[in-house]
Order: structure tokens, then sequence, then C-alpha cells
């Protein structure tokens, strides 16, 4: 297979996002590359990919790095099969799609909504 009929993924995971002021930072994290059939792409093919690399918990975040802009003004997030194809065709001539993973936040669900745990 030709390597343009392929998407080249540069997932970021296992950080979290900084802001200091108007700037954005992913610290503490690790990358891995995945190539993705552009053919294929699509959001359960994304997050396939991503499993290769790391235990995938319900409710993650995904976002895409516009290329050419920074984190502050440049995340997309990946929210269905329709971004995932957009993000493919803007992504072009060998480049790479950068994506961030952030987890979402953990609640307890076996605790009533009006009493949640008190953080000391």
């Amino acid at each position: 297979m030709d390597l343009l009929d392929m998407l080249a993924v540069r997932f970021h995971f296992g950080g979290h996002f900084v802001n200091h002021g108007n700037k954005r930072e992913y610290i503490r994290g690790r990358e891995a590359m995945s190539y993705i059939d552009r053919d294929k792409v699509s959001l359960p093919e994304v997050v396939g990919h991503l499993r290769d690399h790391l235990n995938v918990s319900e409710g993650v975040l995904l976002h895409w790095l516009f290329p050419g802009m920074e984190l502050h003004d440049g995340l997309r997030v990946l929210v269905d099969d329709r971004a995932c194809q957009f993000m493919s065709d803007i992504i072009v001539e060998l480049g790479v799609a950068d994506i961030f993973v952030e987890d979402a936040p953990y609640y307890n669900t076996d605790l009533p909504s009006r009493s949640l745990p008190c953080l000391t």
C-alpha cells in the first residue's frame, strides 16, 4: 500500500493539559505512532489504534491539532466519524495527525448525586 493511502497518527497520552496564560502545554505524557488506512478513518478506527498503545476508558476525549496552529488555539475535538474524516482530509503530503488524549474525570456512580465525596 502507498504511504499516501495511510494517515500517520501520533498519539499523545498519559499526560494532561496545563494552561499558562494564553499558552497551553501537554505535559508528562508519552507518544506512540499508528498508521490508519485513509479509507477506514472513523472514530472507532482511531480509538482502536489508540487501544494498541493504551487501555482506553469510557469517556476519553480525543483532540487533534490543526496543522500550523498551537495547542491554545488549534485543538479540535474528535467527536464522530465526520470529524475524523475532516482531520484525514486536512493532513496531507505525508503529514502527521497529532491526537491528544484527555481522560474524562472519574465520578463514583454509587453515590447519590447530591452527596459527592469531600476531598480534603
